[in-house]
């Protein structure tokens, strides 16, 4: 599986992850409630999931489910400033961030996520510029023992 992730690899796949990124995209307005969309279930998740089976030739059905859990990667407050809070200006722990991990366990599939991450926000915030969390502070902190998408308020 590793030749399916290089950068080289993730750079020709760019066009169908812009495919695959619209179609999701476009199903958005089906999922809401009250106008309002968790992006998790109906966008953050499927995407990776999608574009991994299709590189790697295997096909999922539509409505399967397909999960990758990494429930507390990252949130370590000893390494963290306010690790529940997201912040894409934070400066990378290094060489302890989980997100690509280093060494001989870096991960295979990282030029793949940095390209998919690319993709998604970009297409995300194009189309939907003035986007904000429609939760409050208290219902949007999952504890750190929560499963990826639970949205139960910590106590």
């Amino acid at each position: 599986m590793a030749p399916a992730f290089t950068a080289r690899r993730a750079a020709e796949f760019r066009p169908r992850m812009e495919s695959i990124v619209e179609r999701l995209l476009d199903e958005l307005p089906g999922h809401a409630e009250d106008g309002v969309v968790d992006l998790l279930p109906h966008f953050a998740r499927p995407l990776p999931m999608e574009v991994i089976c299709e590189i790697g030739g295997v096909p999922i059905g539509r409505g399967a489910r397909v999960t990758a859990a990494i429930v507390s990667a990252n949130r370590d407050p000893r390494a963290f400033a306010d690790p529940d809070r997201l912040d894409v200006s934070r400066t990378p722990v290094s060489p302890g961030h989980l997100g690509f991990a280093h060494g001989a366990h870096f991960c295979l599939g990282a030029a793949l996520a940095r390209v998919q991450t690319e993709v998604a926000l970009g297409a995300l915030l194009r189309r939907h510029p003035d986007l904000a969390l429609a939760v409050t502070r208290r219902t949007s902190r999952a504890p750190p023992t929560a499963a990826p998408g639970d949205s139960r308020p910590s106590s």
